[in-house]
């Protein structure tokens, strides 16, 4: 009976059917904020001039604001 076990976790164990658990790492990369800007850096639309404007920490470096368009 012992034989029959071992011979049954064997096959069981080489055939993949028993769960075996696997270390994963993930790596994430953080460039910053990028312009996603369509129209380049500046666009005329409806007589309105529009700039982009970078992404800057907030009052007191505790918040980030992301870069959008401003009238100019």
């Amino acid at each position: 009976m012992k034989k029959l076990a071992l011979i049954l976790a064997a096959v069981l164990g080489m055939s993949g059917i028993v769960a075996t658990t696997v270390d994963a790492i993930s790596i994430n990369i953080g460039i910053g904020d990028q312009p996603y800007y369509v129209h380049g850096p500046g666009y005329w639309a409806n007589g309105v001039y529009w700039v982009w404007v970078p992404g800057h920490w907030g009052p007191h470096h505790r918040v980030w604001i992301h870069g959008h368009y401003v009238r100019r």
